[in-house]
């Protein structure tokens, strides 16, 4: 769940078309600013094109920033997934070991949630199947009294 919230909140913050077309609205802004700033500086035409590219590229350096740090943010949850993962493909049980293969697959493309949810059940299942409940104490020993 921590891995589908940082990509949701990847995905809306950084990478919807609305976002991008303020970006791009805010980077024309930023060079329109910075020409007309070196041009009542008395800056010459070349002049205030260079500083309002300069100006452009500060606004797009800052959001590259930022949207790096965001998708940073997916990489924790998804190495602790890898993590607990390990150790369940050596499982003794060939479907434990496809389910997990298949988890970690799904994961890759959180974004995919109907994968990731067919997934999950799916893994669930397997491991349900391969570690059947432990009985109990009770039904042990009348189990062991009994045969």
């Amino acid at each position: 769940m921590e891995l589908q919230g940082a990509a949701a909140a990847n995905r809306l913050l950084w990478e919807g078309p609305a976002e991008r077309g303020r970006t791009f609205l805010l980077t024309l802004l930023a060079f329109a600013g910075g020409a007309a700033r070196a041009r009542i500086a008395g800056g010459t035409d070349v002049q205030s094109g260079l500083v309002g590219f300069g100006q452009a590229a500060e606004l797009l350096s800052r959001e590259r920033v930022a949207s790096k740090q965001t998708v940073a943010a997916v990489r924790e949850p998804l190495a602790q997934a890898a993590t607990a993962a390990a150790p369940l493909m050596r499982c003794s049980a060939p479907a434990v070991v496809a389910a997990t293969e298949q988890l970690l697959n799904a994961l890759a493309d959180v974004e995919n949630t109907a994968r990731l949810e067919a997934a999950l059940e799916a893994f669930g299942r397997a491991v349900n199947v391969a570690t059947p409940p432990r009985l109990s104490w009770w039904a042990r020993r009348r189990a062991v009294s009994s045969g």
